[in-house]
């Protein structure tokens, strides 16, 4: 049979469409197979991408939990290797924590044990020197985004918690320790002193508690100046420290006192013999900035357990045999240019009118008027003025301080009524009170009736503790005082903050609603850049809590362009005005409250020579720039 051309070429067409259709269709299933199966590897590797986010985000969390709890830097860094070697099985992770010179090597592995370091993250101190470092390794494979991710967390931790660990330790000290001698300050003297009777009663060993005033400090501080007073200090402190053991615990507990611990004296004579030696330290003269200054001290000592079993016993034995050796050998004049004043001097002096009282006015940075802290002073009508100094720790050691408190409060209110202080913008009265008021059961209600006698509004009443006062929130009834002050609107001022052990755990907790910074702190600002950071946390910290922040002692402009870069605070000092009688205030007062002039450098700009320093945003001034165009000042000093 033949066929037509034009039928076989409409066969072959045919077969050439079906074989097409074929090969596109085959083409397509096979695209269609890969597109799921690439499909599905991106899902398992986005699967694999959240798993692995997820975990180093918990890992994160929990490591971040632990820091903000203060833990020490090695438990810190041993949760960070922890989280690693969860994060990458089969990973290995060590830290090395030492000084500079120590660290050797580039890694902790053995380069002959056939682990490969995944990765080193440095570990560097606040001076940003090598401290140690984090090594990871492996033996096995892993995967290299999985090792970068890891490597990046714990980059972010190693850093932030050494950062945190290093802040953590310097609040610690800086709370424990006195600014200006480095040594003890009383609350760590207590904890070690209660530590060393402990063991002592435990092991049927002595010691002896020696407690040392420097005589004629306040002569020298008022003659010489604040510079001679301090380098006095540290010299008397460093003599003092030669002179004794490593396991002696030398601490300052005042302006001028000192406190020795000395444990196992096994006889009366080892603790003369220590006295003895610490006396040797007056023996010589003290040259201080090409002075020559005389010293001498006052000694009192008590023994364990002849004259008491607790650290208050012992503390108050040797405090009292301190001031009877002062008082016997007449050296009170010499101390401090007044003869000793008892407790009963001092009744006799509340009854015949012969204290004052004088304020020292906080302004804010633009110059409002936000508080006035109400100053004691007594005027001894044989013996002239008496700084505080010579009768606030004896005052306080006896219920005297309950009755002159008592009267200070009175007549400080009875001025804050005739300048108006009940009304108008916010100007806080801030009144001292001591431990030994705040242990007076009835203290909150006289408080309150007072206020009531003068209709002034508790909200603008400021009673001021000391830092030390945080010790006694323990007992219950103080921390009742507080809180019924409190619930009654008067507010909480925390004086004098990071002179003794800062409560740190308990701040959150009280019912403080400002906290002021310790004029030493700022008078260090100067010569001392390390304080800078430790004010910098105390004011971050206050100001999370939600606290009124002051900073008190400003005596020059020098501090004041880094503590406006802290944020907003409040001042006080003789830049802005000396404490003054209630007599000058009643004629500036209405000065005050409308607003004074600060010195410019509140306004980050600088007066200097006839020139004019421009500074865009507040910030600390070099050093030849610490003085400021009086003429500008509306205030007197």
């Amino acid at each position: 049979m033949l066929i037509s051309p034009n039928a076989q070429l409409s066969s072959d067409f045919s077969l050439l469409v079906v074989s097409v259709l074929f090969v596109v269709t085959l083409f397509a299933a096979v695209w269609i197979s890969f597109l799921k199966w690439r499909l599905k590897w991106r899902m398992a590797a986005q699967r694999i991408w959240i798993d692995r986010s997820t975990a180093i985000a918990a890992e994160r969390s929990r490591v971040l939990e632990i820091v903000s709890s203060n833990h020490r830097v090695d438990d810190l860094l041993s949760e960070i290797c922890a989280s690693v070697i969860r994060l990458l099985p089969g990973a290995e992770c060590t830290y090395t924590l030492r000084p500079e010179n120590e660290i050797t090597g580039t890694g902790c592995e053995d380069p002959d044990s056939g682990k490969v370091i995944l990765f080193e993250i440095a570990l560097r101190n606040d001076a940003e020197r090598l401290a140690g470092k984090i090594v990871a390794s492996s033996s096995g494979q892993i995967q290299a985004e999985d090792r970068e991710a890891v490597r990046v967390m714990v980059a972010e931790l190693a850093s932030l918690s050494m950062r945190h660990s290093q802040l953590y330790r310097g609040l610690v000290h800086h709370s424990t320790h006195d600014p200006l001698t480095e040594l003890p300050n009383r609350r760590l003297y207590e904890s070690r002193l209660a530590e060393a009777l402990k063991w002592a009663e435990q092991r049927g060993n002595r010691l002896a508690v020696i407690y040392i005033d420097v005589n004629r400090f306040k002569y020298v501080n008022d003659k010489f100046g604040h510079k001679i007073g301090d380098l006095y200090l540290q010299q008397i402190s460093a003599r003092l420290k030669h002179q004794l053991r490593s396991i002696d615990l030398l601490a300052r507990v005042g302006g001028d006192e000192f406190i020795v611990i000395a444990p196992f004296p096994e006889t009366a004579d080892r603790a003369h013999a220590v006295i003895s030696r610490l006396k040797g330290c007056f023996n010589e003269p003290f040259l201080l900035d090409g002075k020559v200054i005389t010293g001498s001290a006052s000694f009192g000592y008590a023994r364990y357990p002849q004259d008491g079993t607790t650290a208050d016993e012992l503390t108050r034995v040797a405090d009292h045999a301190m001031y009877v050796c002062k008082h016997d050998a007449h050296i009170a004049q010499e101390a401090r240019g007044v003869s000793l004043v008892t407790p009963d001097e001092l009744g006799l002096a509340l009854i015949n009118g012969d204290f004052r009282l004088a304020y020292q006015p906080q302004f804010s940075a633009s110059g409002e008027l936000r508080g006035l802290e109400v100053l004691l002073r007594l005027e001894h009508p044989t013996l002239g003025f008496i700084p505080p100094g010579a009768f606030i720790a004896v005052a306080e050691r006896h219920s005297v301080i309950v009755d002159i408190g008592a009267w200070a409060l009175r007549v400080a209110l009875q001025d804050a009524t005739r300048w108006n202080l009940a009304s108008g913008p916010l100007v806080t009265l801030g009144v001292n009170v001591s431990t030994r008021q705040l242990q007076e059961p009835e203290y909150a209600a006289s408080v309150l009736r007072c206020l009531e006698e003068h209709d002034f509004p508790a909200d603008r009443l400021e009673i001021e503790l000391i830092e030390r006062s945080l010790m006694l929130t323990e007992e219950e009834p103080v921390l009742q005082q507080l809180e019924q002050l409190r619930r009654a609107g008067v507010r909480i001022s925390l004086d004098d903050f990071g002179t003794e052990q800062s409560c740190l755990g308990l701040l959150h907790k009280l019912p403080i609603d400002t906290i002021k910074i310790d004029h030493g702190f700022i008078r260090a600002m100067d010569d001392e850049p390390k304080v800078l950071p430790i004010i910098q946390a105390i004011v971050y910290m206050a100001r999370s809590l939600g606290k009124r922040v002051i900073a008190e002692g400003i005596e020059h402009i020098g501090p004041v362009p880094a503590l406006l870069n802290m944020g907003s605070m409040d001042f006080q000092g003789y830049l802005l005005s000396r404490p003054l009688p209630a007599a000058e205030v009643d004629e500036l007062i209405a000065g005050w409250r409308s607003g004074i002039v600060m010195p410019d450098a509140f306004q980050g700009q600088l007066r200097f020579a006839g020139t004019e320093l421009i500074v865009d945003e507040p910030q600390v001034l070099p050093s030849p720039f610490k003085a400021y165009d009086s003429s500008a000042q509306r205030f007197p000093m």
